[in-house]
């Protein structure tokens, strides 16, 4: 890496660590309230976590996504939720910040200014409901899912069908995306999960709600309307740095547990500590080779897809699918390296308090996500094969 990356990554290894304590001591609030605690926010503001993905001039720190990657697996490593809701936030906040027009633009990212705080933006990306265009804006009616951080964000995307306009037959509906404040949107309370208790990734809908031209973001195929740097790459490259991180952190996590609990576990039905049995021994030293794999092929993606020259829709189509395949395996093989631990740390895991049976639920409820889905194979294997790959995911 270059001396500007390696004191990049060193800057934002001491920022996550100073706070890491504390993500790790909110864990169980956060379990509980099902979403992140005021403890957990004002830890990732202090140290602007939140505009790691979003260009300097507007208040972000535009990292390298190798720093991005390192960043959010150290959070996710002291909370898994937390660092789910850090990936996703500074996303979508390098979103807003990069494709709102210019006035609306200077008057929610003013660094600098007093008592400003990064804008925190959440919300589902998949067409819902209908917006009708009215005289200066929209009216807008939809419910949507999986809005990450919705309940502690300060702004709420929506991407909408637009109502009443003519098309083709054959061609797909237009839609629009559109940002509101948290305050103007319903939340509902359905986030009762598996794992990722933490995340609050809830319903929550547009209720006929009028949203003003200004609060209109370019369509998010296209390059934005301002920034350079990684946030100008097209999605997915743009998203899997900082989700592959989510999962890196998981398993890091697993075997910090593992080893801390090995000195003194017990099983009956062996003598001596859980460490001193050959098949733990053999076991753990798997999961360590596949934890260093992980960690060695998450920093050579970030690189290429930082480098790698993206000038047309064939070449971002093949990267992109790069991207998500690795992400898959990364899932997958996170799942591994957990299971592993679960099956040697004993019966203390059958029970909620146990950290490696969140970092189970967790890693298994984040495998649903669209974009680790069995397509990321199936794509990369048609790009070996020589077959055809249309964009999408």
């Amino acid at each position: 890496m270059s001396s500007d990356l390696n004191a990049q990554c060193s800057e934002w290894r001491k920022r996550s660590e100073s706070i890491a304590p504390i993500i790790r001591a909110e864990a169980d609030h956060n379990d509980q309230l099902r979403h992140l605690s005021p403890a957990t926010m004002d830890a990732l503001h202090q140290i602007d976590a939140f505009g790691i993905c979003t260009p300097v001039d507007l208040g972000g720190s535009d990292l390298h996504p190798v720093a991005q990657l390192e960043t959010v697996a150290t959070i996710s490593a002291a909370d898994p939720s937390t660092g789910w809701n850090l990936m996703n936030g500074c996303q979508e906040s390098a979103w807003l910040a990069t494709r709102l027009p210019d006035e609306t633009v200077a008057r929610l990212f003013r660094p600098g200014s007093r008592d400003w705080r990064f804008p925190v933006t959440a919300g589902g990306l998949a067409p819902e409901g209908e917006a009708r265009p009215v005289e200066g804006g929209w009216v807008v009616t939809a419910r949507s899912a999986w809005a990450s951080g919705i309940h502690t964000a300060d702004y709420v995307l929506i991407q909408s069908f637009i109502a009443e306009e003519e098309q083709e037959a054959g061609t797909p509906r237009s839609t629009v995306t559109l940002a509101a404040a948290r305050e103007e949107i319903v939340i509902e309370d359905t986030w009762h999960t598996l794992g990722m208790r933490g995340t609050g990734s809830a319903h929550y809908r547009f209720d006929e709600l009028f949203v003003p031209d200004e609060m209109t973001l370019v369509n998010l195929e296209l390059p934005p309307a301002r920034g350079t740097g990684f946030v100008t790459r097209p999605n997915p490259i743009f998203l899997v740095p900082a989700m592959y991180a989510t999962s890196l952190g998981i398993a890091r996590r697993a075997l910090e547990e593992f080893a801390a609990h090995a000195p003194a576990g017990r099983r009956r039905a062996y003598r001596g500590s859980v460490r001193e049995r050959e098949r733990v021994q053999h076991d753990i030293g798997e999961a360590q080779a596949m934890l260093e794999a992980m960690e060695g092929y998450g920093r050579n993606l970030c690189e290429q897809l930082h480098d790698t020259p993206v000038d047309t829709l064939e070449q971002a189509v093949n990267l992109g699918d790069r991207a998500r395949s690795a992400y898959r395996w990364c899932n997958q093989t996170t799942e591994r390296i957990v299971k592993i631990v679960h099956e040697h740390m004993g019966g203390a895991d059958i029970f909620e308090s146990s950290m490696i049976q969140r970092l189970l639920r967790d890693i298994q409820t984040s495998s649903q996500h669209i974009m680790p889905g069995d397509s990321a194979y199936i794509r990369l294997g048609r790009h070996r094969l020589g077959l055809e790959v249309r964009p999408g995911i």
